[in-house]
């Protein structure tokens, strides 16, 4: 995945915002799949001359303004690796992003603690969404994973759901973003005491998350080594997993007993 792909489809995003188009409405407009659009977005396809023009004439503008656009988006384009210090973010983070205990000592500041796991002392809280974005870079683990649900909803109060977003296209964890976020749906009926705007807050992310999924499989816990395991591990998953490519024997219990720690 190169950087042009990456500020294209960083661009046509927030051009597709700004004329209040769904991918499956701005894909209508250029005449491509709804996928292709998704790909495009999430810098895994570059597009061809034609399609550039399409996009152009779509946007209601000259493939060579497209093109001035993109320069710009193209100078301040992310990388696909893990983050030195990105802009909007707080000094600190890249080591919680690289590091797991940085990234458990920041958990523990939110007060998730894991039984058995020594954490050193943080030296400063980062904010909840960028925590939670370390977080994600490292929940296939199972014990994380299943931590973040009741971490969302205890912190729910406090979330910037745009920069979390945005945070997850970047580093291209909206897969795991999606699958965090549907499990602290499934936790509705076991949770009271919760504003009706959390839920809505919830299901809306999700939504805009489904648009731009990525088409890779993500595994909770080890991944088997047989194709026989790996049957049976797609069989014990449910429905709201593995809607976002995503394998493992998810307990909504496991889930719940975080929320009254």
């Amino acid at each position: 995945m190169n950087n042009i792909n990456i500020a294209f489809g960083r661009m046509l995003r927030v051009k597709r915002g700004e004329m209040k188009l769904s991918q499956t409405e701005f894909a209508g407009r250029v005449r491509w799949p709804q996928t292709t659009v998704s790909r495009v977005e999430q810098g895994r396809r570059s597009v061809t001359l034609t399609e550039l023009l399409a996009v152009a004439r779509a946007c209601r503008c000259s493939v060579a303004e497209l093109l001035g656009d993109l320069c710009g988006w193209a100078a301040g384009a992310p990388s696909a690796q893990a983050p030195s210090e990105q802009p909007g973010f707080t000094p600190g983070f890249s080591v919680a992003f690289a590091s797991e205990d940085a990234m458990l000592s920041q958990l523990a500041r939110y007060g998730t603690r894991f039984i058995g796991a020594e954490t050193q002392p943080a030296f400063a809280t980062l904010p909840f969404e960028e925590v939670l974005l370390a977080a994600l870079h490292f929940s296939n683990e199972p014990r994380i994973f299943e931590a973040l649900p009741a971490l969302i909803l205890k912190n729910a109060h406090c979330l910037d759901w745009n920069k979390l977003l945005s945070g997850a296209y970047v580093f291209h964890l909206q897969n795991r973003l999606g699958m965090v976020v549907a499990a602290s749906l499934q936790l509705k009926s076991l949770t009271t005491g919760l504003d009706k705007k959390v839920w809505s807050a919830l299901q809306v992310a999700h939504d805009t998350l489904a648009e731009g999924k990525l088409d890779h499989e993500e595994v909770v816990g080890p991944r088997p080594k047989t194709d026989e395991a790996l049957a049976f591990l797609r069989s014990r998953t449910p429905g709201w997993l593995s809607f976002w490519h995503g394998m493992g024997a998810a307990d909504l219990k496991s889930f719940q007993r975080w929320l009254t720690r």
